[in-house]
């Protein structure tokens, strides 16, 4: 009976170690199954990130290539912009310089002029009276236009003086006798110098040249030269008739005062 109880206890033990080893092997198996699906999910877990990381990756590449393409077109668009105000600068720079010549330039040119002017006013007395007559029609404009107007008027005014004084001029035209009384004559001129004129009726007759600075005439009965009716009308008649001309002598004055150079 005894041995039975023993039996039975030590077989009790042995079921409850069985029980206990069990139960340890279930808590195990237990453990290891969550720890395999912990596992898992974490495996889910890194493939998802890796994706993600990998599609994320590759839009911040293209994103990277992007912005370094914008980078290299904004460095090229601020070069090419600090090349053109560089460009500017110089060409502002030359237009300045350019605009300061300019200025000095034309500011000398106007001091020039106003000298010229002046000459030109202060000679116009010494012209022979035709001349003056065209002089007088312009010379006004070299006190009212723009300095390009007044350097034309004024080469116009000298170029028509040096024709002038290159060729014998046949002339009709009022002749002053005196402050009351003027003439209609015929006149010649030896360029700027000397001037010749005989009225129509061949009564009045008379020599002209620049005395005292002023263009003068001596009429008949004041002429110092051996001057004669018949001198003044074979010139004129030369003139009038080229097809008939022929070789004739006039009588002149040369003095030291006399001078046709402006």
């Amino acid at each position: 009976m005894r041995l039975n109880m023993i039996l039975l206890c030590v077989k009790q033990r042995y079921l409850n170690i069985i029980m206990l080893l069990f139960s340890t092997c279930s808590v195990q198996a237990m453990d290891e199954t969550q720890l395999i699906e912990q596992w898992l999910n974490l495996e889910k877990q890194k493939s998802a990130l890796t994706t993600s990381w990998m599609q994320r990756k590759t839009h911040l590449q293209q994103k990277s290539l992007l912005l370094s393409k914008e980078q290299t077109a904004l460095q090229k668009l601020i070069s090419n912009s600090n090349k053109n105000q560089s460009l500017v600068s110089e060409k502002r720079a030359k237009l300045t310089s350019q605009q300061f010549t300019f200025e000095h330039a034309n500011a000398e040119l106007t001091h020039q002029l106003d000298l010229l002017s002046k000459h030109l006013k202060s000679v116009i007395t010494k012209l022979p009276p035709p001349l003056q007559q065209q002089w007088k029609k312009t010379l006004s404009r070299l006190d009212t236009e723009s300095n390009s107007i007044r350097l034309e008027v004024a080469l116009n005014l000298i170029k028509q003086a040096y024709n002038f004084d290159k060729r014998v001029v046949f002339h009709t035209g009022l002749i002053e006798l005196n402050e009351h009384e003027s003439i209609l004559a015929e006149q010649v001129y030896l360029g700027l110098a000397h001037g010749w004129y005989i009225s129509k009726d061949k009564h009045y007759f008379g020599y002209g040249q620049n005395q005292d600075n002023k263009f003068q005439w001596q009429h008949k009965d004041q002429v110092n030269i051996p001057l004669t009716q018949a001198h003044i009308s074979q010139v004129t008649y030369i003139l009038t008739n080229p097809m008939r001309a022929k070789y004739v002598q006039l009588p002149l004055a040369i003095n030291s005062r006399s001078s046709g150079a402006l």
